[in-house]
Protein backbone atom coordinates (compact mmCIF):
# COMPACT_ATOMS: atom_id res chain seq x y z
CA UNK A 1 0.00 0.00 0.00
CA UNK A 2 1.08 3.51 0.84
CA UNK A 3 4.04 2.40 2.99
CA UNK A 4 5.47 0.28 0.16
CA UNK A 5 5.00 3.11 -2.33
CA UNK A 6 6.81 5.49 0.04
CA UNK A 7 9.64 2.96 0.53
CA UNK A 8 10.07 2.61 -3.25
CA UNK A 9 10.07 6.39 -3.66
CA UNK A 10 12.76 6.82 -1.00
CA UNK A 11 14.91 4.00 -2.39
CA UNK A 12 14.72 5.61 -5.83
CA UNK A 13 15.70 8.97 -4.31
CA UNK A 14 18.87 7.48 -2.83
CA UNK A 15 19.91 6.05 -6.18
CA UNK A 16 18.41 2.59 -6.65
CA UNK A 17 17.39 2.09 -10.29
CA UNK A 18 15.13 -0.86 -9.41
CA UNK A 19 13.93 -0.18 -5.86
CA UNK A 20 11.34 -2.99 -5.96
CA UNK A 21 14.22 -5.49 -6.04
CA UNK A 22 15.73 -3.98 -2.88
CA UNK A 23 12.57 -3.96 -0.74
CA UNK A 24 12.43 -7.72 -0.32
CA UNK A 25 16.12 -8.28 0.37
CA UNK A 26 17.74 -8.98 3.71
CA UNK A 27 20.67 -6.82 4.85
CA UNK A 28 23.19 -9.65 4.27
CA UNK A 29 22.14 -9.66 0.60
CA UNK A 30 23.24 -6.03 0.12
CA UNK A 31 26.70 -4.55 -0.37
CA UNK A 32 28.12 -1.96 2.02
CA UNK A 33 27.28 0.88 -0.34
CA UNK A 34 23.74 -0.43 -0.80
CA UNK A 35 23.27 -0.73 2.96
CA UNK A 36 24.46 2.83 3.45
CA UNK A 37 21.95 4.12 0.88
CA UNK A 38 19.14 2.09 2.52
CA UNK A 39 20.06 3.63 5.89
CA UNK A 40 19.93 7.11 4.35
CA UNK A 41 16.51 6.29 2.85
CA UNK A 42 15.30 5.17 6.29
CA UNK A 43 16.58 8.40 7.82
CA UNK A 44 14.67 10.41 5.19
CA UNK A 45 11.37 8.58 5.75
CA UNK A 46 10.00 11.22 8.12
CA UNK A 47 11.18 14.14 5.96
CA UNK A 48 13.69 15.47 8.49
CA UNK A 49 15.13 18.94 8.16
CA UNK A 50 18.41 17.74 9.65
CA UNK A 51 20.48 14.58 9.22
CA UNK A 52 23.23 13.30 11.52
CA UNK A 53 25.71 11.36 9.38
CA UNK A 54 28.16 9.58 11.68
CA UNK A 55 31.11 8.23 9.66
CA UNK A 56 28.92 7.68 6.55
CA UNK A 57 31.81 6.44 4.40
CA UNK A 58 33.60 4.12 6.83
CA UNK A 59 34.39 0.68 5.37
CA UNK A 60 33.48 1.77 1.82
CA UNK A 61 35.94 1.75 -1.05
CA UNK A 62 36.88 5.05 -2.71
CA UNK A 63 34.25 4.80 -5.46
CA UNK A 64 31.44 4.02 -3.00
CA UNK A 65 32.63 6.80 -0.69
CA UNK A 66 32.33 9.26 -3.57
CA UNK A 67 28.84 7.98 -4.41
CA UNK A 68 27.61 8.36 -0.81
CA UNK A 69 29.09 11.85 -0.52
CA UNK A 70 27.56 12.87 -3.86
CA UNK A 71 24.20 11.54 -2.64
CA UNK A 72 24.44 13.53 0.61
CA UNK A 73 25.34 16.63 -1.37
CA UNK A 74 22.35 16.17 -3.70
CA UNK A 75 20.00 15.59 -0.77
CA UNK A 76 21.31 18.70 0.94
CA UNK A 77 20.66 20.77 -2.19
CA UNK A 78 17.34 19.19 -3.22
CA UNK A 79 15.74 18.96 0.22
CA UNK A 80 17.45 21.91 1.89
CA UNK A 81 18.68 19.33 4.36
CA UNK A 82 21.04 20.32 7.15
CA UNK A 83 23.75 17.71 7.71
CA UNK A 84 25.96 17.24 10.74
CA UNK A 85 28.79 15.11 9.42
CA UNK A 86 30.91 13.29 11.99
CA UNK A 87 34.13 11.95 10.49
CA UNK A 88 37.84 11.56 11.04
CA UNK A 89 38.43 11.67 7.27
CA UNK A 90 39.49 15.13 6.17
CA UNK A 91 38.86 14.22 2.52
CA UNK A 92 35.18 13.85 3.44
CA UNK A 93 35.30 17.19 5.25
CA UNK A 94 36.90 18.91 2.26
CA UNK A 95 34.33 17.47 -0.11
CA UNK A 96 31.09 18.07 1.79
CA UNK A 97 31.49 20.48 4.71
CA UNK A 98 30.84 24.20 4.81
CA UNK A 99 31.81 24.71 8.45
CA UNK A 100 34.09 22.51 10.55
CA UNK A 101 34.48 21.90 14.26
CA UNK A 102 37.58 19.99 15.40
CA UNK A 103 37.34 17.94 18.56
CA UNK A 104 40.15 16.62 20.74
CA UNK A 105 39.81 14.91 24.09
CA UNK A 106 36.03 15.20 23.94
CA UNK A 107 36.12 18.99 23.56
CA UNK A 108 35.72 21.31 20.60
CA UNK A 109 39.11 22.97 20.11
CA UNK A 110 38.52 24.89 16.88
CA UNK A 111 35.73 25.83 14.52
CA UNK A 112 35.88 27.69 11.23
CA UNK A 113 34.66 27.79 7.66
CA UNK A 114 36.12 24.80 5.82
CA UNK A 115 38.43 26.89 3.60
CA UNK A 116 39.76 28.87 6.53
CA UNK A 117 40.36 25.74 8.60
CA UNK A 118 42.27 24.02 5.80
CA UNK A 119 44.37 27.07 4.91
CA UNK A 120 44.80 28.80 8.29
CA UNK A 121 44.29 26.36 11.18
CA UNK A 122 44.72 28.13 14.49
CA UNK A 123 45.21 25.18 16.84
CA UNK A 124 48.16 22.78 17.01
CA UNK A 125 45.86 19.73 17.01
CA UNK A 126 44.19 20.95 13.80
CA UNK A 127 47.56 21.58 12.16
CA UNK A 128 48.66 18.05 13.16
CA UNK A 129 45.47 16.54 11.67
CA UNK A 130 45.98 18.43 8.42
CA UNK A 131 49.64 17.45 8.21
CA UNK A 132 48.76 13.78 8.80
CA UNK A 133 46.04 13.98 6.14
CA UNK A 134 48.40 15.55 3.60
CA UNK A 135 51.04 12.90 4.33
CA UNK A 136 48.46 10.15 3.72
CA UNK A 137 47.31 11.81 0.50
CA UNK A 138 50.89 11.94 -0.79
CA UNK A 139 51.14 8.17 -0.28
CA UNK A 140 47.87 7.36 -2.16
CA UNK A 141 47.83 6.46 -5.85
CA UNK A 142 47.18 9.44 -8.12
CA UNK A 143 43.55 10.46 -8.37
CA UNK A 144 42.41 9.02 -5.05
CA UNK A 145 43.40 11.88 -2.78
CA UNK A 146 40.83 14.61 -2.28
Amino acid sequence: GAARARALELLAEVGFDRPAEIVGRYPFQLSGGMLQRVMIALALALDPRFLLADEPTTDLDTVLQAQVLDLLGRLRARRGLGILLVTHDLSVVARLADHVAVMAGGRMVEQAAVGELFHRPSQPVTRALLEAHLALCRDEPAGLAA
